[in-house]
């Protein structure tokens, strides 16, 4: 939950393959127009249960790779690529098969669960094919 009464959510649409990447990762209930950080890991953190870290749970983890920072909408919205973006699987260095787990970390600096000025969205595992 964030400051809003609700959680950052993430979600993907489209294509995780490497010969074709039509992936588009999607964040929703982040507070109205501030940055969204996408992020992606080589694996889960705490065998998928998360990690507690600001007021969120942080889920991806081994080798972490920054996608790009992306101002949500009025909404408090935000989808990557945006703008002309390279495909995510450029973004992260995706150079062969396997699962990989997304995630967005965003400001939430109204007082809310603790003295953190952040929080994360909930992991999303994509299984990238050739």
């Amino acid at each position: 939950m964030n400051s809003l009464g609700q959680a950052g959510r993430l979600s993907a649409e489209g294509v995780p393959s490497l010969a074709n990447d039509t992936l588009n990762l999607f964040s929703a209930g982040i507070p109205p127009n501030g940055p969204q950080l996408f992020f992606q890991g080589t694996s889960r953190r705490n065998g998928g249960m998360g990690q507690v870290l600001g007021d969120g749970l942080f889920c991806a983890g081994g080798v972490m790779t920054r996608l790009g920072v992306i101002p949500g909408d009025a909404t408090g919205s935000a989808v990557l690529p945006s703008g002309g973006a390279q495909a995510v699987s450029i973004l992260g260095g995706v150079t062969s098969p396997g699962v990989r787990t997304y995630q967005g970390w965003y400001r939430n600096s109204a007082d809310f669960c603790t003295a953190a000025t952040f929080n994360l969205t909930n992991g999303w595992e994509v299984t990238w094919a050739p």
